[in-house]
């Protein structure tokens, strides 16, 4: 993108504006912030649509020992950087936007940050992963009553409180676009009439 020449300002045609700089870096964290949150989004939604209903057919020791691996395995590298990235990013653009807090971007970031690190974060962080923990104690070769009875307790449970996140953390990445779409408000330059 070439810089704009200003008669007072002169700027040589190959070097950008410290203020392009940082559009750039603010647009490309905004995208990641989306990306992350999207994932994310995604990734409770499969639940909610897929896993939790071929679960729901199983038998108790298949339903114990499937819930336990996928448990273990989504506790990857690649799940962490979307699960912390959309907590963090827009956080990070909310630190630019303390200077400007009446900015429509701004309210749509915050409302993302409340949206995702309440319902969907949180959640997952004090009822979801403590439920897995539980689940985990549990043997898939142990009796079938004692099976039964963990399953009964996690079940339920655990599929209502991802579909509680689930909403929330759709909602945070619908905020998110909303804030990508918004045409970004410039900060009238100094010396010029806002007239």
């Amino acid at each position: 993108m070439e810089a704009r020449l200003d008669k007072d300002h002169p700027v040589s045609p190959g070097s950008a504006r410290p203020t392009t700089v940082g559009s750039a870096v603010r647009s490309l964290t905004l995208a990641l912030a989306t990306l992350t949150t999207g994932l994310i989004a995604g990734t409770f939604y499969a639940y909610s649509v897929s896993v939790n209903l071929g679960l729901a057919a199983q038998p108790d020791a298949t339903y114990v020992a499937t819930m336990n691996a996928i448990n273990d395995r989504i506790e990857n590298p690649l799940f962490f950087l979307s699960f912390f990235g959309a907590a963090v990013l827009p956080l990070a653009m909310l630190g630019y936007y303390y200077r400007r807090p009446r900015s429509g971007r701004c309210w749509l970031v915050a409302l993302a940050s409340v949206l995702y690190i309440g319902g969907s974060f949180m959640l997952t962080s004090f009822v979801n992963v403590p439920m897995n923990n539980q689940l985990a104690t549990v043997d898939s070769d142990a009796p079938a009553r004692v099976l039964a009875t963990a399953r009964d307790a996690y079940e339920r449970p655990w599929v209502f409180w991802n579909g509680v996140r689930t909403v929330f953390s759709v909602l945070a990445f619908l905020a998110l676009i909303g804030a990508c779409l918004l045409r970004e408000e410039r900060a009238p330059r100094r010396g010029t009439s806002t007239r």
